[in-house]
């Protein structure tokens, strides 16, 4: 009888090279897993709101407002920051030209027998494009800020001051770089 000898098969996969990894997307992370203060969902009356551009139900933040709402979510449990990186994405865009908005978080952590940590004060990638016909990617890099696998973030998100015009965010995810070999039996961090 001929066929794959699964424990063979199994055993030469040690020896895989996985490259740069893979790249990976957070599921259930999205727009619609932000929060406004208090952990309320959010509406047409909460700040930041949720509002319709043509076909789109975006998050919006209306001018003068800096406050974009609270993501919480874990690290990946195969997050190796020797490795890989994780950002958050927007894909957004000022409502008019005369604003370019940045946007920007505090990320909280909580782990396992260690106390909730100051700001970790991630990297923002620049400002939201002010082009009324193109949206743009603008990303948060939380990459090399001590993480580990199953980590705890409340990711809370900021703007900086826009006067004249509504800030869109058409989606939102968080973007990993896997490289797919974290395992460890005994550790449960």
């Amino acid at each position: 009888m001929s066929g794959l000898n699964a424990a063979h098969f199994l055993k030469q996969l040690d020896g895989v090279i996985t490259g740069s990894g893979f790249k990976r997307v957070l599921q259930g992370v999205n727009i619609n897993t932000v929060k406004a203060d208090g952990g309320l969902i959010l509406t047409a009356s909460t700040n930041p709101r949720r509002t319709a551009v043509g076909n789109f139900d975006v998050l919006a933040s209306n001018t003068s407002d800096t406050d974009l709402g609270r993501l919480v979510f874990n690290v990946p449990r195969d997050y190796d920051q020797s490795l890989d990186s994780l950002k958050i994405r927007f894909l957004a865009q000022s409502a008019g030209d005369d604003d370019t908005p940045t946007i920007d978080a505090a990320i909280y952590r909580k782990r396992e027998g260690v106390a909730l940590s100051s700001d970790l004060d991630p990297t923002i990638s620049g400002a939201v494009s002010n082009n009324t016909s193109l949206a743009d990617y603008v990303e948060i890099d939380c990459s090399d800020l001590g993480m580990k696998p199953g980590d705890a973030l409340n990711v809370v998100l900021t703007t900086s001051a826009h006067t004249s015009d509504v800030l869109h965010i058409y989606s939102l995810e968080v973007v990993y770089k896997s490289d797919l070999v974290y395992f460890s039996k005994t550790d449960r961090s």
